[in-house]
């Protein structure tokens, strides 16, 4: 056993902490200390290391860079996403990437790495001449984030010397506000991964001339309008507008017939903030949709909860249901068996139903994660009944109305994780929740005391009855 010289023995135990039990960013750290062991040279590095866990990447994200950089290969049977996926967690096992943080049904959301790790990939990258290869004939070919020079130029409303980005296949103007969508970006042919982020987001008709693009993110101030084209983009996977109420213009191909050819978007499976009522008569063409959120209109003259017919959707798991309709009284929920089965999360936003609705999505066979937002459900009391959520993990109910709430524990065998966010009236949370077995946390952020305190009253109750698994969080503002 080693013997640390005096006066290094605290920095050690900081450095050892701030590596954070990654083996390779400990041989690293002990690399930088072994062959100088002056006092002021590991405080240096001990005090330096606060820095280095700064690389947060949402999962989502770095996914859709991997495919686009064409890091990931197709297989016969399995999406590139999924393959992506078991990628990124061989890395997580073997402690090269971290995870931040996580989704509500447990999956990564946000994942980090090292800087001693960051630092030792740039070296062994420049050894394997692999940075080399974002230049081809003196053109950029592939970079993580925009030029300076071609930010600035797009921001200013300037020229761009088009055939330097000719080869480009990522281009990532997220962090920059630009006034309208960039026509130059129409030129860069190469394209897979586009972002941006502009007071008016709409592109133009010439959008489809990037006809490799698999990704594309906007953010705009002003709602967008899709062009008819998009729809002739059949490389393209991921259509993610982050918010407002967007139209999509009727697509060309809706009188082909299905003998004539294959889906037109076969391969798309985000389509996010789109208006119901401009996208009736599309989903046939879009069979691998996983994730799909309406937003508009979605309440009939009549008050029931209607949006366009998505049974088709075999390999739907993700819908978002937000409401912009304002109904005078609490609204209907629509008959369950217009829910694709394999729909895993729901999310309601603004629909403003009676809480004697929610037994309609308990009829849905596969739903895990169930989240209840603002004016989701109106009313003061939710009593479950004999509903039984049989397969539901997590259930989030945020800004809410409700003041009691009761149920037992056969509604939610299989529950896991409970969150309360800013109901301010709930009195209490129901004590028959305590004896679910699989339940493991109840969160409640911006809710009163006493809600707390009868959770807390639960976990000490099942703490005297031998179960230490279940813990109560709790977080004043939210």
């Amino acid at each position: 056993m080693g013997i640390c010289p005096d006066g290094l023995e605290k920095f050690g135990l900081v450095i050892n902490r701030k590596c954070e039990g990654l083996p390779l960013a400990i041989v690293i750290a002990a690399g930088l200390v072994k062959n100088n062991l002056s006092v002021t040279w590991w405080e240096q590095i001990a005090a330096s290391l606060h820095t280095f866990m700064d690389y947060e990447v949402p999962v989502t994200k770095l996914i859709w860079l991997w495919i686009a950089q064409g890091f990931i290969h197709e297989t016969t049977s399995r999406m590139l996403e999924d393959v992506a996926v078991d990628f990124l967690l061989d890395l997580i096992r073997r402690s090269l990437v971290m995870a931040s943080r996580k989704k509500s049904d447990g999956q990564v959301k946000t994942c980090r790495i090292h800087d001693l790790l960051h630092d030792f990939c740039l070296r062994k990258a420049e050894e394997e001449n692999f940075l080399a290869n974002k230049y081809r004939y003196g053109m950029l070919s592939s970079m993580l984030c925009f030029p300076l020079e071609l930010g600035k130029s797009l921001q200013e409303g300037g020229s761009i010397h088009i055939d330097t980005y000719t080869f480009l296949k990522i281009l990532d103007l997220e962090s920059i506000l630009i006034s309208l969508f960039p026509l130059a970006v129409v030129h860069m042919v190469n394209l897979r991964y586009l972002a941006i982020q502009a007071h008016d987001g709409s592109p133009h008709a010439s959008i489809s001339n990037l006809v490799n693009l698999q990704m594309l993110i906007i953010s705009s101030r002003k709602n967008i309008v899709l062009p008819k084209t998009i729809w002739s983009m059949l490389n393209l996977r991921h259509l993610y507008m982050k918010s407002g109420i967007n139209l999509m213009e009727e697509p060309s191909f809706l009188q082909v017939t299905e003998k004539d050819g294959p889906s037109a978007l076969a391969s798309l499976q985000t389509l996010s903030q789109v208006n119901p009522r401009s996208c009736h008569n599309i989903f046939s063409r879009t069979p691998n949709l996983r994730k799909l959120g309406f937003c508009g209109s979605l309440i009939s003259m009549l008050g029931d909860l209607e949006f366009p017919n998505i049974v088709s959707l075999d390999h739907l798991q993700k819908l978002k249901l937000h409401n912009t309709f304002s109904y005078p009284e609490p609204t209907r929920s629509c008959n369950p068996y217009n829910f694709p089965d394999k729909i895993k999360k729901l999310t309601l936003l603004n629909t403003c139903m009676d809480w004697g609705e929610m037994w309609t999505f308990a009829w849905m066979p596969n739903l895990e994660v169930l989240k209840l937002k603002l004016n989701s459900c109106i009313g003061g009391k939710w009593e479950t009944g004999d509903a039984e959520f049989r397969k539901l993990k997590v259930l989030k109910l945020h800004d809410l109305d409700i003041k009691q709430w009761v149920c037992f524990r056969d509604n939610f065998p299989r529950l896991q994780r409970l969150v309360v966010h800013r109901c301010l009236k709930l009195d209490c949370v129901p004590a028959a929740l305590g004896k679910i077995l699989t339940l493991e946390v109840i969160e409640l952020n911006g809710c009163s005391l006493s809600a707390y305190r009868s959770a807390v009253e639960i976990q000490k109750e099942q703490e005297s009855e031998g179960n230490s698994f279940l813990k109560v969080h709790r977080k004043e503002n939210f």
